[in-house]
């Protein structure tokens, strides 16, 4: 009984002496915005997808498991793609419909999740491995040109794109009825087209982490194992390939979340097999006639947040978010880079050349959408260019108010997080008790946990409250913005603080300064770089937040925010298309200011916050 009073005492006396005023208030803070905007949500929902009729049960999911709509028990339907003969008045016209085989939705999610994962993986290898070893004239110019899918997110990427895959859409006018290089037509909708579009705008995250990898290897490993005998394939199969699977790990289970928990790509290509996804489906059967909350909706979820949390884990338990650990300690090495011949190097410009120009078909659909007047199928280009589509932004009331409110939500949204993340930072960091390890891991959850997951939470949970998404939007909009993208400025910040000596803080203290003055008036200062950086990034990724943006302002157009608006716009015929594309312009530019603003703010330590 001693020894554990003793143990007691000497807990409470770490306490005190590692926390002072201020570290209890920002503890309790982020804990207090967490446990009811991020924890609280995810408990509901686990605790509705065991209730049936009032009772404990697990009626909902016996359901999921033998209903074929989820799971394949009658046979994989449809088929990858089909051969459509038909008649015009050109001839007969051949189209290969390529829309993808139905698994039932939980396969179907898993499978794009890795089909995107696996894809987005080999090119950014092959990009990473060219870029990393091999120098040639225009290298640094063309590495960071391949990252441009970046700009944009797969909802509005999928909004360009779908006007160039179609029957008669820009790349079969092109190919066939211009050029005609090809006999028939290609188009690509559903499961297939969701698979495109991921892949497209996702490679260059584990083409940043493959490449950090690689860059990070100590040479002299490798030249210890050429001065064994080892060399060509041989060494990349033993030696460098081992070594960048950190980088290769990470990136590919980042994009495979990424993937499971996209809603907006999927929308876009709605009428196809593309519904049968695990967030599309929970988004459009959420709710029952009488307004509650599906059952087989919030178990879904609950799988859905047990895979993405399952993957999470991995991530966190053998490749650490915050930073890889280096397998030499000391020295300074240059990576291993050989000057490649001009007719290589010529060959890598074509190959890269050609991954650029396909990836960056999502962003020229939408300028061209944006500016055009007219568009008619089966014309290669719009008939005429207008502005009158970024008029619209601002003179249409609806269009200008969704506008309006993502800056508003975003800039709110930005400060919480600046003074929370700032906050969950500098305790993990700066204060190292038992328990800090926890308080990392909650304020890095939010990357496992989809925004169609905290949508639902928030209904089951405030639906019956002053801040039901039903009476106002804007509360719930705001705090999922702060959850969700909070992790960006937690990372910078972390980030800056670790490259703080901390013998400025400790000498302050000595002389007689509080922990508090030290914090603002030593730690601050010399990390506001990294704290302007990650609010830059939370910004930008509040405004085209797309999970909890679409599902919560669907409840309440009023207070909806402009991704709603573009997802309203979508389905209402070109004109409102040729709107929903100027906003996606918008975003994308505000997109490139805030992406290359905070990289030339951190520099090389960027690379790490995109790898989020």
């Amino acid at each position: 009984m001693s020894s554990l009073t003793a143990r007691i005492v000497k807990e409470v006396n770490e306490l005190r002496w590692h926390f002072d005023a201020l570290n209890w208030v920002q503890l309790l803070s982020v804990l207090t915005v967490f446990t009811f905007f991020l924890i609280l949500p995810v408990l509901t929902i686990v605790q509705s997808s065991f209730i049936y009729n009032g009772k404990i049960s697990l009626y909902w999911f016996q359901h999921i498991l033998q209903d074929p709509l989820y799971l394949p028990w009658k046979g994989v339907e449809g088929r990858f793609f089909d051969i459509i003969e038909y008649s015009t008045q050109q001839g007969k016209q051949v189209l290969i419909f390529v829309e993808g085989l139905d698994f039932g939705i939980i396969l179907n999610s898993l499978f794009v999740a890795s089909m995107t994962t696996i894809f987005s993986t080999l090119i950014g290898f092959v990009l990473a491995f060219i870029f990393a070893r091999y120098k040639f004239f225009g290298d640094e110019i063309l590495r960071i040109a391949l990252l441009a899918p970046l700009l944009s997110t797969p909802f509005v990427g999928a909004i360009g794109i779908k006007k160039m895959i179609t029957s008669e859409g820009v790349l079969n006018t092109l190919f066939v009825d211009l050029l005609r290089v090809m006999p028939f037509r290609i188009e690509v909708t559903g499961i297939s087209a969701v698979i495109l579009v991921q892949t497209l705008l996702f490679y260059p995250i584990t083409f940043l982490n493959i490449y950090t990898s690689i860059i990070n290897i100590d040479p002299s490993l490798e030249e210890q194992a050429e001065n064994m005998g080892a060399s060509g394939f041989y060494l990349f199969r033993t030696v460098t390939l081992p070594l960048s699977l950190p980088g290769i790990e990470a990136g590919a289970l980042l994009v495979f979340i990424l993937s499971i928990e996209d809603l907006g790509t999927p929308i876009v290509f709605r009428g196809s097999n593309a519904d049968k996804l695990m967030p599309v489906y929970i988004f459009r059967n959420m709710f029952t006639p009488t307004g509650s909350i599906k059952g087989d909706a919030t178990a879904l979820s609950l799988i859905l947040l047990l895979i993405s949390a399952t993957i999470f884990v991995v991530l966190r338990r053998y490749i650490s978010l915050r930073r890889y650990a280096m397998l030499t300690k000391g020295g300074i090495w240059r990576p291993r880079r050989k000057k490649l011949r001009f007719s290589v190097s010529v060959f890598v410009y074509i190959i890269c050349i050609f991954i650029l120009l396909v990836a960056l078909l999502p962003h020229i659909g939408v300028l061209l959408l944006a500016f055009a007047g007219e568009w008619p199928s089966g014309q290669l280009l719009p008939t005429y260019y207008t502005l009158r589509n970024f008029y619209k932004l601002f003179t249409e009331p609806g269009v200008l108010r969704s506008i309006i409110n993502s800056v508003v939500y975003a800039s709110v949204a930005t400060v919480l997080i600046i003074v929370l993340g700032v906050s969950a930072a500098y305790l993990v960091s700066r204060v190292k008790v038992r328990g800090m390890e926890l308080l990392d891991t909650l304020v890095t959850l939010p990357i496992a946990i989809p925004g169609i997951i905290i949508a639902t939470g928030f209904f089951l949970v405030y639906l019956t409250t002053p801040l039901s998404p039903l009476i106002w939007g804007a509360p719930l909009l705001i705090m999922s913005y702060t959850v969700r993208k909070f992790p960006f400025t937690v990372r910078a910040v972390f980030a800056g603080l670790e490259q703080v000596d901390k013998s400025l803080e400790e000498s302050a203290i000595n002389i007689g300064a509080s922990r508090t003055r030290v914090f603002f008036t030593i730690t601050l200062p010399l990390i506001f770089i990294n704290i302007l950086a990650g609010g830059m990034l939370s910004f930008i990724y509040s405004m085209s937040e797309v999970s909890t943006g679409i599902v919560i302002g669907d409840a309440n157009h009023n207070d909806a925010p402009m991704t709603w608006k573009m997802y309203d716009m979508l389905f209402k015929g070109f004109g409102g298309t040729f709107v929903a594309a100027a906003m996606g312009v918008m975003l994308m530019l505000l997109q490139f200011i805030m992406i290359v603003g905070s990289n030339l703010l951190l520099r090389k330590r960027a690379v790490a916050l995109i790898g989020i």
